[in-house]
């Protein structure tokens, strides 16, 4: 009798790194019946409002990756709050959101994995972190997919981790173990007013690359450690733009031990924009679950 084979191991498979290659040629070619093709296929197949877009003719863009990484108009995202305000650093999915617990986040129900494991440091490095908190998001093909920051910060150190391109749709995050851990992914720290915080940029299955507004595309291939602060002098604003996906993927919020509160209309697998309240920095009460 035949055995299905899961999706899970189908994916350890395919070969990843020639899937991703291709991807990156044909996103980024300008002939317009290869990118118009693909641009229209997408909008077809996924709630792509491009009402939202600087651009809003699909035509108009030189590829696809241009097409998939669109600038929003100023106004279609709002930063709420004020600098006490933690705000969603994406749109997409809330997918899990929690305090770290003896160096454990949690990926899905009944799933963790390690702090130090995810960012590539040594425990020294991740101990601001223990007792803290972390919330992550997973942006749908559709979703707008350039990165903000969710708090007023100076850039301090940025590493590279390459690994493999699993997909990490739901299915995927309550199937395979350590997921986040197994992908390639980019850790930029900043310090703050609260401490240190970092933003972990997960890739998938069809993501060729991650850029920074400060390194811009950063290559696939071995370890890279950035600690020049000088990448960029002046701190960022509260939303200010980071970093994009150049197709699909992840985005995990670490912050330290502090008083923060999360904010009271959040819960799992709820969908969030861009500068929706995510958490409010709290200075005369412990903190609250």
């Amino acid at each position: 009798m035949m055995r299905w084979i899961s999706w899970a191991s189908l994916q350890r498979l395919l070969p990843q790194k020639l899937i991703s290659n291709l991807i990156y040629h044909i996103a980024r070619s300008s002939n317009p019946i290869i990118k118009n093709v693909l641009i229209a296929w997408f909008i077809k197949q996924y709630p792509v409002n491009l009402s939202e877009a600087v651009q809003s003719d699909p035509k108009k863009y030189k590829t696809f990756n241009g097409f998939f990484t669109r600038k929003l108009k100023p106004q279609a995202r709002t930063i709420t709050g004020n600098e006490e305000t933690i705000v969603c650093p994406v749109d997409g999915r809330l997918t899990e959101f929690g305090t770290i617990k003896h160096g454990q986040l949690i990926q899905a129900k009944s799933i963790e994995y390690p702090l130090d494991a995810l960012l590539g440091e040594k425990a020294t490095m991740t101990q601001p972190f223990l007792g803290g908190y972390f919330a992550t998001f997973y942006l749908a093909p559709e979703n707008y997919h350039r990165i903000h920051i969710p708090l007023a910060g100076l850039l301090t150190r940025t590493r590279y981790i390459p690994g493999r391109r699993l997909t990490l749709n739901p299915s995927s995050a309550k199937s395979i173990r350590g997921l986040f851990c197994r992908n390639e992914r980019v850790v930029c720290w900043f310090d703050t007013a609260i401490g240190p915080v970092t933003l972990v940029l997960v890739g998938a299955l069809n993501v060729s690359s991650i850029s920074t507004e400060f390194l811009g595309e950063i290559q696939s291939g071995k370890p890279l450690l950035w600690k020049n602060p000088n990448l960029r002098k002046h701190p960022y604003e509260r939303g200010d733009e980071i970093g994009q996906f150049n197709l699909g993927s992840t985005v995990v919020v670490i912050c330290p031990t502090y008083n923060l509160l999360w904010h009271e209309k959040l819960e799992r697998n709820i969908d969030v924009h861009m500068g929706d309240p995510l958490a409010n920095i709290v200075h005369s009460r412990p903190n609250e679950f």
